[in-house]
């Protein structure tokens, strides 16, 4: 029986990001201080992503296994600050590339910058899928999945709405389109319009072309169906 993964959507954010940006860096060249500063941005975004997300977990879902599994909670919590420092180490070869007096000092630190975010992805995209497989393994052993969607519920409840917002875009972005249902559906069903509403239209930006009306149509034929009293 498929069990609640707990980190599937936010992890397919988090993923989307890290291949959008690593993209966005290959197609930089660092001779160029604008086309430098485009990416540094989205390097920026993914980095503080990471960061709340880690903060997210730490705070509001590892309580709930740190009793039954200490010290490999422990060693996840101890990725957690790894990251921090990498994503610290890229902020500060971004500043090295801001201060270089010319071309060359500015390509030498771009080379640097690649390399620094392919670390940074590598490494991130393993943790993940430790969290994916060994954390699931545990919340699965002591939870239902009826315990998961509250403690879910919870730390969505937690997040900032800016910081929500733009995590809902990035989520859009990177999950397949009966995910997406599902989402739309729950959400429709179970908060108000002005949760929904902003979720629908971002359907008509971020969902992909070609099964973009087919969400659409699906969702108002559950609302066709809907029984009226």
């Amino acid at each position: 029986m498929l069990r609640f993964n707990i980190f599937n959507m936010i992890h397919k954010a988090l993923r989307g990001m890290l291949y959008n940006t690593a993209q966005s860096i290959q197609q930089t060249w660092f001779g160029d201080k604008a086309d430098a500063e485009l990416v540094f941005e989205k390097i920026h975004e993914v980095v503080a992503a990471f960061e709340n997300h880690g903060h997210h977990e730490d705070h509001i879902l590892m309580p709930y296994v740190e009793k039954y599994d200490p010290v490999r909670i422990a060693s996840f919590e101890s990725e957690h600050v790894e990251d921090l420092y990498m994503g610290n180490h890229l902020k500060h070869l971004i500043n090295i590339y801001r201060d270089a007096a010319t071309d060359q000092e500015r390509m030498i630190a771009g080379s640097a910058i690649t390399r620094a975010f392919q670390d940074y992805m590598i490494f991130n995209l393993k943790h993940m899928q430790r969290e994916e497989i060994e954390l699931n393994e545990l919340l699965w052993e002591v939870y239902t999945d009826e315990q998961l969607l509250d403690i879910n519920a919870g730390i969505i409840a937690s997040i900032p709405a800016d910081e929500m917002a733009q995590t809902a875009g990035k989520m859009m972005m990177s999950i397949n389109k009966n995910e997406a249902l599902n989402w739309l559906s729950s959400v429709k069903k179970t908060a108000p319009a002005f949760v929904y509403n902003p979720l629908l239209e971002l359907t008509e930006t971020h969902l992909p072309e070609h099964y973009r009306e087919e969400i659409r149509a699906a969702l108002l034929e559950e609302e066709n169906l809907s029984p009226v009293f």
